[in-house]
């Protein structure tokens, strides 16, 4: 399909086809990752069957219901500091799955459609040069690396949450207030095989999400990084290997001023899909710095009054830490590379062409390309690495305030 074709995709099926022709490209291929863990958690968009929709939101109700009965231990138990900080833990962590999986149930025809213009309208990344398109590849690794750290670090501490219990004091997994005696024979037995399987469905939805979501950004990224690349050269013999790379034959005979309007048609898109990923996950964004500001503040605590939980707590601390730092790390990449569009469009030699159309087409594109293309936690703060340090310093506010509170229960 034509970049330059504004007609809107039809929704395709994201099969084994784009499986294939995404692995091709060294920065799409970030994305398989994540499509193989949503697949797993039963969230692929691309998955509309009746039997998929029922099962999906099976899944949604069942850590709904897990969820209250796991925050009312916390509201029922807050006079004592240090269990419901312990056991709220794992309420945000539960939370922020209920969140992500809502997002990828209701938003699926969105992100199909958003997946869909990825596959076939986005420009390929070989018409940047070699020595450049290595690094841009290790850059957009560099990402997914960042994320399998996190997953790494969640499934250790996870690992340690779902096992201590039972092997312990025959507790649950999530501290939890039941309208009965769970402690009964088969009652515990069945709960905690409930609560084990679904804080493992928590897991690997929130990692899956993240895989997804990191990957999509940094695919945006890069794609304002080779519409810089075209624009620094659109006006020399190089462009012309650009237009052949993109459109083929019909390249060969594309005009300047042809091919600059196809850039403005595929800045618009770019700008379509930011923004309907904005307005998709600016909700999931707030919930994920709600849910580190907590997690981190919350297993800090527990570290240093609980020394048998250290090694659990601090691979969560560890886990929290690299997941906020991965969102915001994406976040900032594409509003580098949106702002830097616009310098890229200022150098590309425009005063040697005297055609004006052309030229206010430019200005044009400068003025779009001014506004800086960001992520927000729902409009309160952006994605960006002062976000990350100002989330580390709130979380270690919250942990001197909870500490207070606890030093003073324990001295009563």
């Amino acid at each position: 399909m034509s970049a330059g074709n504004t007609t809107k995709p039809v929704i395709r099926k994201l099969s084994l086809e784009f499986s294939r022709d995404v692995y091709k490209d060294g920065v799409k291929m970030c994305i398989l990752p994540g499509k193989v863990l949503l697949q797993g958690v039963c969230c692929w968009p691309d998955d509309e069957g009746l039997r998929m929709k029922i099962v999906g939101w099976f899944l949604f109700w069942n850590l709904f219901v897990i969820e209250i009965f796991h925050a009312s231990y916390v509201f029922l138990n807050f006079n004592d500091i240090g269990d419901a900080v312990d056991a709220g833990a794992t309420v945000t962590t539960t939370m922020e799955g209920l969140v992500r999986l809502h997002i990828m149930l209701t938003k699926k025809g969105v992100i199909n459609s958003t997946l869909v213009k990825i596959w076939k309208q986005f420009w390929s990344l070989d018409v940047i040069e070699p020595v450049k398109r290595k690094k841009i590849k290790r850059q957009a690794q560099t990402a997914v690396m960042l994320t399998s750290i996190f997953l790494g670090s969640s499934i250790i501490s996870n690992s340690q949450i779902t096992g201590t219990p039972f092997i312990r004091n025959r507790g649950l997994v999530l501290k939890s207030v039941f309208p009965f005696d769970w402690r009964q024979y088969y009652f515990y037995e069945i709960i905690y095989i409930w609560q084990y399987y679904s804080d493992w469905f928590v897991l690997f939805m929130i990692n899956a999400f993240d895989f997804f979501f990191i990957a999509l950004v940094i695919i945006c990224s890069v794609q304002y990084v080779i519409m810089q690349e075209i624009f620094k050269y659109i006006l020399t013999d190089e462009s012309k290997r650009h237009r052949k790379i993109i459109f083929g034959e019909r390249g060969e005979t594309m005009t300047d001023r042809e091919m600059l309007f196809e850039c403005l048609e595929q800045h618009k898109l770019l700008i379509g899909i930011c923004n309907e990923l904005e307005s998709s996950f600016n909700i999931p964004i707030l919930i994920q710095f709600f849910t580190s500001t907590c997690g981190i503040c919350a297993a800090t605590l527990i570290m240093k009054v609980d020394y048998s939980q250290f090694s659990k707590m601090f691979t969560l601390v560890g886990a929290h830490i690299s997941q906020l730092f991965c969102y915001c790390y994406v976040g900032q990449h594409l509003a580098f590379e949106s702002d830097y569009l616009a310098y890229a469009i200022y150098d590309c030699g425009w005063h040697i062409d005297y055609d004006r159309s052309f030229r206010k087409a430019l200005l044009l594109m400068m003025q779009r390309s001014q506004r800086t293309q960001r992520l927000t936690a729902a409009g309160i703060t952006e994605l960006d690495y002062a976000s990350f340090l100002g989330i580390l310093r709130l979380s270690f506010s919250f942990y001197t305030l909870l500490n207070n509170l606890f030093m003073k229960n324990v001295g009563q």
